[in-house]
């Protein structure tokens, strides 16, 4: 069993707090539940700074991809003060093969 916390101080709880703050689209419904179970995991875990080691990048780049940190907003603001034209960084990884 994990370490009991108040819920309003658990990485849980603020994951969701930033997700509802969102405006997501429907097709974002996988990465949202796979942010919330990043957290919820990170919170239950009993070595927490393991989990936080390595659970933590994974959530981070869950959060950015649905544009949840200040970085992923950034570059959207970006994007659309060059007019919705992507950057040369946005046209090299969309020209790269899967």
């Amino acid at each position: 069993m994990g370490n009991l916390q108040d819920t309003d101080r658990t990485l849980a709880a603020a994951v969701a707090l930033t997700l509802d703050a969102l405006k997501l689209a429907p097709e974002d419904a996988a990465a949202k539940r796979l942010a919330q179970k990043y957290a919820a995991a990170i919170d239950a875990a009993e070595q927490s700074q393991d989990a936080l080691d390595k659970l933590g990048p994974k959530l981070l780049a869950t959060l950015e991809s649905l544009g949840a940190t200040p970085a992923a907003r950034a570059r959207l603001k970006e994007g659309s003060a060059q007019g919705g034209k992507p950057n040369r960084l946005a046209q090299l990884r969309a020209a790269r093969p899967a």
